[in-house]
């Protein structure tokens, strides 16, 4: 099961056509998965990223065209990847509406390479989502031991934790392809124990929708039991 993907086309910087969405599908089948939730970003008033009704309605569509042409064996379920702003925060904003579909679990943008829009309101938004009865799933803490040029922050991953977060790990993280010091940092929170789940955060060919390959890069730290909950969606129910 992948919990992190950018399937849904045309609405942010995964895929940018409905067949670019088919290759990605047609992958990830070919190399285990069984179950991926698309997760387009929901980032006002970043790129127009936002959760507006006609961006909602596009997504709609475009996820509606995807779930057609999925291949035999692979079940594609909505979601979304909702980075922390302050109105998030408010009690009218309602996290339930970006729940990962037929789940009590909404995903969550994590650090990017550098200081971003949502770093001053993660924790806060962390809290505010378990407040509605919800689960927050915090994406690829790892980056957050690539930034340079701010204060090292060591105990980032464990704050998120701690204050009530699943940590989703990203396949490019464990492999490297996300930059310096992510694959050590990743190995880190893997010995640590701290990881609930692998996801692809699979965008196109530079992060392909595929769980494989940093599955067995995590077998070599946890071993193979341990990093097999990880990706068979037991850490959801499913």
């Amino acid at each position: 099961m992948d919990v992190h993907s950018h399937l849904v086309f045309g609405v942010d910087d995964g895929a940018q056509s409905l067949d670019d969405a088919v290759d990605l599908m047609t992958e990830a089948r070919a190399t285990g998965t069984r179950l991926v939730f698309a997760t387009p970003h929901i980032v006002p008033p970043y790129l127009q990223w936002d959760a507006s009704r006609a961006r909602l309605a596009r997504i709609q569509r475009n996820f509606a065209a995807l779930q057609a042409r999925a291949p035999a064996g692979l079940e594609v379920r909505l979601g979304f990847e909702v980075t922390a702003r302050p109105h998030r925060l408010r009690a009218d904003d309602d996290p339930g509406r970006f729940r990962l579909e037929g789940t009590e679990f909404v995903l969550m943008d994590g650090p990017q390479a550098g200081p971003w829009h949502g770093d001053s309101t993660m924790e806060r938004l962390v809290r505010r989502i378990r407040a509605e009865g919800l689960t927050p799933i915090l994406a690829h803490p790892e980056r957050r031991a690539s930034w340079r040029r701010e204060p090292p922050d060591p105990g980032f991953a464990e704050r998120m934790k701690n204050a009530g977060a699943l940590l989703q790990l990203d396949a490019s993280g464990l492999t490297g392809a996300d930059g310096p010091n992510t694959d050590v940092e990743a190995r880190r929170l893997l010995a640590a124990g701290l990881i609930d789940l692998i996801g692809s955060d699979g965008h196109g060919k530079r992060s392909p929708v595929r769980l494989d390959i940093a599955r067995d890069m995590a077998a070599a730290v946890i071993g193979e039991a341990a990093a097999t909950r990880l990706v068979d969606g037991s850490a959801l129910g499913l």
